[in-house]
């Protein structure tokens, strides 16, 4: 089964004033986590909230966890209901970097059975199109309605170390190639990628604008990656963010993808130093 997954600026300024619409920004700085709300004050997208992606799509992380891992489900329950998100809701959601933060919120929305999309371009593509910007701290008044939260799609550490031996799933890592070989690392305390991994960077499903690229040349590019023969795929990253970007990009393209290791590079690096120290 195949998830809905964009929208484009026309259609999102369209439907921008239905009642039924929530707009998410959710812009977010891995090295500075005020800074997405300093943005978002700065100017977003008529009728949008902001979204604290570290702290509101995201559980504290602690020292067996990767740095974003998910939220509790009530609490995310919870959460939705702050965002005015009801079953007959449709949901969009937005950032400035081609959809890379975006795409977490749209993997959690829609495994809540949620109507999301992903704004293609992000506010980038909202400001060249000339359309309106506010300046207003934007709020939605919270709804009744509460979701049985699950997250079904969300591969667990233990699973990725019982792959060694089932070889059950193809790992798939969604961070950029210098990262992946062990070239550059200075975010995570060691470099490297979880053994039999293959690499596509989320980048790669970008054209220079930072819009997707059509679905059927991400089909061809995405189909000749998973030629190896495996029937299932999981997508990690370094905190279980960007991997989500693939998962949207894949059925964007046509091709079945859900699963994603959330701790990703950030808690296997820890196991590793765990592993070191004994």
């Amino acid at each position: 089964m195949l998830f809905k997954t964009l929208i484009n600026t026309n259609e999102l300024n369209v439907l921008i004033d239905k009642s039924h619409v929530i707009i998410l920004d959710c812009r977010f700085y891995l090295t500075d986590h005020d800074k997405g709300n300093s943005e978002y004050k700065k100017g977003h997208i008529p009728g949008a909230v902001f979204v604290d992606v570290h702290h509101e799509l995201a559980a504290p992380e602690s020292e067996l966890t990767g740095r974003h891992p998910l939220p509790n489900e009530v609490d995310f329950s919870i959460q939705l209901q702050k965002w005015g998100i009801q079953p007959d809701s449709q949901v969009v959601v937005y950032d400035d970097m081609g959809g890379a933060v975006a795409a977490r919120a749209w993997w959690m929305l829609v495994q809540q059975g949620i109507d999301v999309r992903v704004l293609n371009g992000g506010f980038p593509a909202w400001l060249k199109a000339g359309f309106p910007v506010s300046l207003v701290d934007e709020s939605i008044n919270p709804v009744e309605h509460q979701f049985d939260v699950s997250f079904p799609w969300a591969v667990r550490e233990r699973s990725v170390v019982e792959n060694f031996e089932t070889d059950q799933f193809q790992l798939v890592d969604a961070r950029a190639s210098d990262r992946f070989n062990g070239e550059n690392e200075s975010i995570d305390p060691v470099a490297g990628h979880i053994p039999g991994a293959i690499n596509r960077p989320f980048s790669d499903n970008l054209d220079v604008t930072g819009c997707f690229k059509p679905a059927e040349q991400l089909n061809v590019e995405l189909r000749s990656l998973l030629s190896g023969g495996n029937d299932e795929y999981v997508y990690y990253c370094g905190s279980g963010i960007t991997a989500c970007h693939n998962v949207l990009a894949f059925n964007y393209a046509g091709i079945e993808a859900r699963q994603v290791y959330v701790g990703s590079w950030s808690q296997w690096a820890k196991r590793m130093l765990r592993a070191a120290s004994l």
